[in-house]
């Protein structure tokens, strides 16, 4: 028995050892300066610690950039060689199996959901974006701990909580993957919890109180979770954690394993926030646990391509409509009107004819380029993925004769992928279970509409639920600018109209957009532009972010004829099309199981 024991006590004490520590020292928050250490066991004798060179948004960021004065040294504190081998990693010299300690200092000021922010109101980090990794080592065990913590803060994080290895407060990660896929918020928040079928989900808020309604926030948190749970028959999280942040240039949300981080423009008391929590809080299945392969492994060393963001993302949207349908957050008359609204910007995009909906998602690693958001070059995976998504369950239902919607096919998604732990194999995965669904083959939709650029038969689509496409010639407001959304960031400028009315007012590409007249740019530019009423002759102010100037400027419009598109109802529609059509609006839920 004590031979076993101490066998016991020895492969403990072994597990231990390997696991990879991490320490951030808080001390110097206000001036935006965090100390990291790593602690981990040497793969080989080329100890190589690597930063991931992008995170959350599909571009290249290079997070080393903020990386100063990186040293090595036994767990003793004996100094170690090292060298960089790229700006991104550093070779460590040291015998194989050796216990060996990092540290160095970063500089966090990117306060977004997609960023590192350490000031003297509150931390927030995503970790790959500051936790240098061992490289062979991270798919073992990993702790971080938070040391220097000011008093009265809280930490918000989805991460198994137990004692500060380092005398601080610590969380637990089975690997790496783990450890970055759960964003923390440290700070005096402001919080709220309740529970959904047994589970706790906790409401953390970071701004000041005059500027939000932590009451009006958690309950459509409450109404979004409770209808997403509903449709899809579970929850796979025994705890989640919303984090909004609200910020005078706030936008934008980024979903994780067990959380989300969402900022919000300051001051928002009455601004709503149900969509972008819907479409965070969906991704909780697709692309969080619903995945393509293509994903698989994350390699945080180079961009990773995939084909189907259309379906992550884009589909994701159509949920977060679905939602708001659902939970009654929002009326079918207002749903369509949008929907209306996507298909005329879906239609004055020219590049919805020379780029697929695959080829969208592969290129997605050049948004942050001005010329590629030009509307003539690249159509948004995003919109082009959203009206797919309403497109493909009016098809499911209309050949199912509506008894099967997109809701079973994603319900089949996650028992025979998400749950197994599996991966879907793209665009060739999605067509088969879609077929399947259906009861008909999905050959033609996928070739037309996801795999190649083609003109879409609207009215076909939407005639399956007794609607159809009516168009309308109106005289619409314009800045002779071209504007495109990259994910996580404002409304940028793409392209510049020569000798246009914001040529003429300073405006240029690059250039991104906070507000118009005064009113923060939370849509489309053109809806929020159209949404003024101005009249030809007006004038508006546009307030742009240039660098780290704000700058306002006046521009004199012009108005051009343009066609806006509107979904409406077919007049004398059959009784199959308005009972498609009574589903799709979720006004007669179908809630088949797969």
């Amino acid at each position: 028995v004590r031979v076993r024991l101490s066998l016991l006590a020895l492969v403990c004490l072994v597990a231990a050892s390997a696991e990879t520590r991490y320490e951030i020292d808080l001390a110097k928050a206000p001036s935006h300066r965090l100390a990291v250490t790593a602690e981990a066991d040497c793969a080989k004798a080329d100890c190589d610690f690597q930063l991931p060179v992008w995170n959350a948004t599909y571009q290249v960021r290079e997070f080393a950039q903020y990386v100063s004065g990186f040293e090595a040294a036994r767990s003793n504190g004996e100094a170690l060689p090292h060298r960089m081998l790229t700006p991104s990693s550093w070779r460590v010299t040291a015998a194989p199996g050796e216990r060996v300690r990092v540290r160095y200092q970063y500089y966090a000021d990117l306060p977004s959901p997609f960023g590192c922010s350490a000031s003297s109101r509150h931390v927030f980090l995503n970790f790959a974006e500051i936790l240098v990794y061992p490289v062979g080592r991270q798919r073992e065990p990993m702790s971080v701990t938070f040391r220097s913590k000011p008093q009265g803060w809280k930490v918000a994080l989805e991460l198994a909580e137990r004692g500060g290895t380092f005398g601080g407060q610590s969380f637990h990660a089975r690997n790496y993957d783990e450890l970055v896929d759960a964003p923390v918020e440290i700070s005096a928040f402001a919080e709220a919890t309740f529970s959904l079928a047994g589970k706790r989900l906790r409401v953390v808020m970071d701004g000041d109180p005059e500027d939000y309604d932590l009451g009006r926030i958690e309950r459509a948190a409450r109404q979004v979770a409770e209808t997403a749970i509903e449709i899809m028959q579970g929850a796979p999280f025994s705890s989640y954690t919303f984090i909004y942040h609200f910020r005078r240039n706030g936008g934008g949300g980024m979903e994780h394993a067990n959380s989300t981080a969402i900022d919000a423009r300051a001051p928002c008391r009455d601004c709503d926030l149900a969509g972008v929590t819907a479409h965070e809080f969906f991704h909780l299945w697709n692309v969080k646990r619903i995945r393509p392969q293509s994903l698989e492994p994350v390699d945080y060393t180079r961009e990773n391509i995939t084909p189907s963001l259309w379906f992550a993302e884009g589909v994701t949207s159509t949920y977060a409509s679905y939602i708001l349908l659902q939970a009654s957050l929002e009326d079918s008359p207002t749903f369509l009107r949008r929907l209306g609204g996507d298909i005329t910007r879906y239609e004055r995009t020219p590049a919805r004819l020379t780029q697929s909906a695959e080829e969208s998602s592969i290129d997605t690693w050049l948004d942050r380029y001005p010329y590629y958001g030009r509307p003539a070059r690249s159509v948004s995976y995003y919109l082009k993925g959203e009206l797919a998504g309403y497109l493909l369950d009016l098809a499911i239902r209309h050949h199912s004769g509506n008894r099967r919607s997109l809701d079973d096919m994603m319900r089949r998604l996650n028992t025979e992928y998400a749950q197994q732990g599996r991966y879907f194999e793209d665009t060739d995965a999605l067509e088969r279970v879609a077929s399947e669904v259906a009861g008909h083959s999905m050959k033609e939709f996928f070739d037309s509409v996801i795999r190649r650029a083609a003109p879409i038969e609207w009215d076909r689509f939407l005639g399956y639920a007794g609607h159809r496409l009516a168009t309308e010639s109106v005289t619409a407001p314009t800045l002779g600018i071209e504007t495109h959304r990259p994910p996580g960031t404002s409304v940028t400028v793409g392209g510049v109209e020569p000798e246009g009315p914001g040529d003429r007012a300073g405006v240029q590409a690059g250039d991104k957009l906070l507000s118009l007249n005064h009113r923060a740019l939370r849509g489309p530019f053109e809806e929020a532009l159209a949404a003024l009423n101005l009249k030809p002759g007006a004038r508006v102010t546009v307030e742009v972010e240039r660098g780290d100037q704000t700058l306002s400027l006046e521009v004199h419009l012009e108005f051009i004829r343009r066609t806006s598109y509107r979904v409406e109802a077919v007049p004398r529609a059959g009784a199959e099309q308005k009972a498609i059509g009574a589903a799709w609006l979720r006004s007669a839920a179908v809630s088949t199981k797969p």
